[in-house]
């Protein structure tokens, strides 16, 4: 790596008081380069590196897009179907399709509390079911009209899969998605995965501190570990609706899923499927960067360097960030112990900007 796009990558975390950032980027043939920035652990000084282990958060739905694909190639769920065929007790649900939910155009409206719910590791994760109970399902717009990125959307996809393949998500995933893919990253931190994770950072005045407080007070009593500086630590959690953002792992096992993808989804999908998943649904903007359209689970964007797929994830104290550039062959998994919005998911838009630029070799 060029002294150049080293530094500029530090300054990018420095100015958004980032800790730690762990990237990887992949081709068609395999892992290119990896590497990590800053501290994994303020107040311990442990470096972050590759291996070090974070929060997916949303790029989680791109698991769950593919799992809920590959049940209908197996002709078990018609993503043109009415939603309610497959969880018929959710009347709110009425015209509305699978297809609106992989591709956020429900018109349905979130629940703070249902994406903000987290357990500890004392406590039992809760079902799909469970965690989609926690959703107050109701309308905010007409089906089909216009992409609005929504979590209701994925968590009703978590409970389909689960009771279209009579197993628990979860596993189904695990065992149709990770396995197939070697990817050794899960919903839960395995106790391998306790001794590279990453400490998650929330800021002494972030407004992530008040929702918390207003909406789980419960979660807030628990999750603060103590004070670095102007940085609260948080103490290890898992997300409740495992569907919308559960997995754990580090930048070069989720690049694993990456590289599948820019080979057309051969180790979990069929190439068609693939190309379904990657191709324009619907234009809109479904995040920070990428304001083109949506495709099934991809987000669709353009910047300086050519066209993008990405899926950014962020949660207290994590963001991350999953990127395809289909014209450079090229993908790019990224993730950083903070999490501010907009402004970490503008970071990691720069920083995978800034690596195109570069060129190869990163190292």
């Amino acid at each position: 790596m060029t002294p150049d796009l080293a530094s500029t990558i530090r300054k990018q975390l420095n100015r958004a008081a980032i800790p730690g950032c762990s990237i990887a980027i992949v081709d068609g043939s395999g892992l290119q380069w990896s590497r990590g920035f800053g501290l994994a652990d303020l107040r311990s000084r442990t470096p972050a590196g590759p291996d070090t282990v974070y929060h997916l958060f949303s790029g989680t739905k791109l698991f769950t897009a593919v799992a809920t694909l590959q049940l209908a190639e197996r002709n078990l769920v018609d993503i043109e179907a009415p939603v309610t065929r497959y969880l018929p007790e959710q009347s709110a649900l009425e015209g509305i399709h699978i297809m609106h939910l992989l591709s956020h155009r429900s018109g349905l409206a979130d629940t703070l509390r249902g994406f903000l719910a987290v357990y500890f590791p004392d406590q039992r994760p809760p079902s799909t079911a469970e965690a989609l109970a926690r959703y107050r399902i109701r309308a905010e717009g007409r089906p089909g009209r216009r992409v609005q990125y929504r979590n209701i959307n994925y968590a009703l996809l978590g409970e389909v899969i689960t009771r279209v393949s009579g197993t628990a998500y979860r596993d189904y995933v695990r065992d149709k998605v990770l396995a197939p893919l070697a990817m050794d990253v899960d919903f839960d931190f395995t106790e391998a995965m306790r001794s590279r994770a990453a400490t998650g950072y929330i800021g002494r005045w972030d407004p992530m501190r008040l929702a918390l407080r207003v909406v789980t007070p419960d979660v807030a009593r628990r999750i603060y570990a103590g004070r670095t500086g102007s940085q609260i630590a948080l103490r290890e959690y898992g997300l409740a609706s495992a569907a919308v953002g559960g997995l754990v792992g580090n930048v070069q096992e989720f690049a694993k899923f990456v590289r599948d993808q820019l080979l057309g989804g051969r180790g979990v999908l069929s190439r068609e499927w693939a190309a379904r998943m990657q191709s324009t649904v619907a234009q809109g903007k479904a995040g920070i960067e990428s304001r083109d359209g949506v495709g099934l689970g991809w987000k669709m964007g353009s910047a300086a360097h050519g066209r993008f797929l990405n899926h950014e994830g962020g949660g207290a104290g994590f963001t991350s960030e999953l990127r395809l550039y289909p014209e450079r062959g090229i993908g790019i998994a990224l993730a950083m112990n903070a999490m501010r919005m907009p402004r970490t998911m503008m970071v990691s838009h720069a920083i995978c900007e800034a690596l195109v630029e570069a060129g190869a070799p990163w190292a």
